[in-house]
């Protein structure tokens, strides 16, 4: 059985109600909701300070992960980025009685993948060494971006602890198509490949743009961003400002309010600071919509970032971009 935050490509839904022992939830710690859960295995991918509405202070933020930790059952397994210094720091406040074991790229991480490299499917491959260094599985990934080989070694991280065959895990993840919103091929058309992506944190930005960027190597990408809520894109101004960098064009939407009041605080604060300097701030999305199909060109990738309403884009542009060419043909 699971519960996830995206529909995954794989299995058609984002929950399922199985027969068997396991249960699968995606957390959010957004509104501490995370902590009525009592998992025998809590995974912590990282963990960077987020929703400013919830938890004003990075202090607040790290003491609600404590409290998730101190959820785990007696004898229970805390699994942790050993590439992440705050979601390893959690290891030194186990309950007594539960377990550790750390992933990562990270040469003191107890699963470890080495030997990193792109592969023919625009993923990456590796070899995974558990504690004693012994490289027991390789795992070719076909979704992209570095950050999705860290993911893997979590999944493997939870397989090895349900004494799951490894080379049958192994090779689940490399046929796993991703999630939808998650790096989500919309589609092509004209020569122009359109990438849906939730990402609205600038760690997430920054590991979208990388993935796109260690894919499509020499094509012109171009990132349209919707900021999500006031009180993130004010409290992370400086971090969204450096976020960017492996985008050619940037372009700003208005900030998606979503549970929040307009606090005056607007994107052009973002994009006057931003790097590359060649970012746009257009607020009204049928604005910006238009000013990508009068400046697409063949070979562009577009990826539209937004956890609002700013998926409309895509969806549009792809629209107008088939009909263009259907015209033309």
């Amino acid at each position: 059985s699971y519960i996830i935050g995206g529909v995954s490509k794989n299995l058609g839904s984002n929950a399922h109600a199985g027969q068997g022992s396991a249960f699968v939830i995606e957390a959010d710690e957004y509104d501490r909701m995370f902590l009525g859960l009592n998992p025998r295995i809590a995974v912590v991918t990282m963990m960077e300070h987020d929703h400013p509405d919830c938890y004003p202070t990075p202090q607040e933020y790290r003491a609600a992960f404590v409290d998730f930790v101190h959820t785990l059952q007696p004898g229970g397994l805390l699994i942790t980025n050993a590439d992440d210094v705050q979601a390893a720091s959690l290891a030194a406040e186990l309950p007594a009685g539960c377990r550790v074991v750390t992933y990562g790229m990270n040469p003191d991480a107890g699963l470890r993948a080495i030997d990193v490299k792109r592969n023919s499917e625009g993923g990456f491959s590796f070899k995974l060494l558990n504690a004693t260094n012994a490289a027991f599985t390789e795992v070719a990934l076909t979704v992209p971006g570095e950050h999705n080989v860290r993911n893997a070694l979590a999944a493997l991280a939870v397989a090895q602890e349900l004494k799951l065959d490894a080379a049958a895990a192994a090779e689940a993840l490399g046929n796993f198509k991703g999630t939808g919103r998650r790096f989500d091929l919309r589609g092509e058309a004209d020569g122009i490949t359109i990438i849906d992506d939730y990402a609205h944190h600038p760690t997430e930005i920054r590991a979208t743009l990388a993935a796109a960027r260690s894919r499509y190597v020499d094509r012109r990408i171009w990132a349209v961003w919707q900021p999500h809520t006031y009180s993130r894109t004010q409290m992370l101004l400086s971090e969204f400002t450096r976020a960017f960098h492996d985008a050619d064009f940037v372009i700003v939407t208005a900030i998606y309010a979503a549970r929040e009041q307009d606090n005056g605080f607007t994107a052009a604060q973002v994009v006057a600071g931003m790097q590359p300097a060649n970012a746009r701030y257009i607020p009204a999305l049928d604005d910006v919509r238009d000013t990508l199909l009068a400046e697409l060109r063949p070979g562009d990738v577009l990826l539209v970032l937004s956890a609002g309403d700013a998926d409309q884009i895509s969806a549009q542009v792809l629209s107008a971009l088939r009909s263009t060419e259907e015209h033309h043909g």
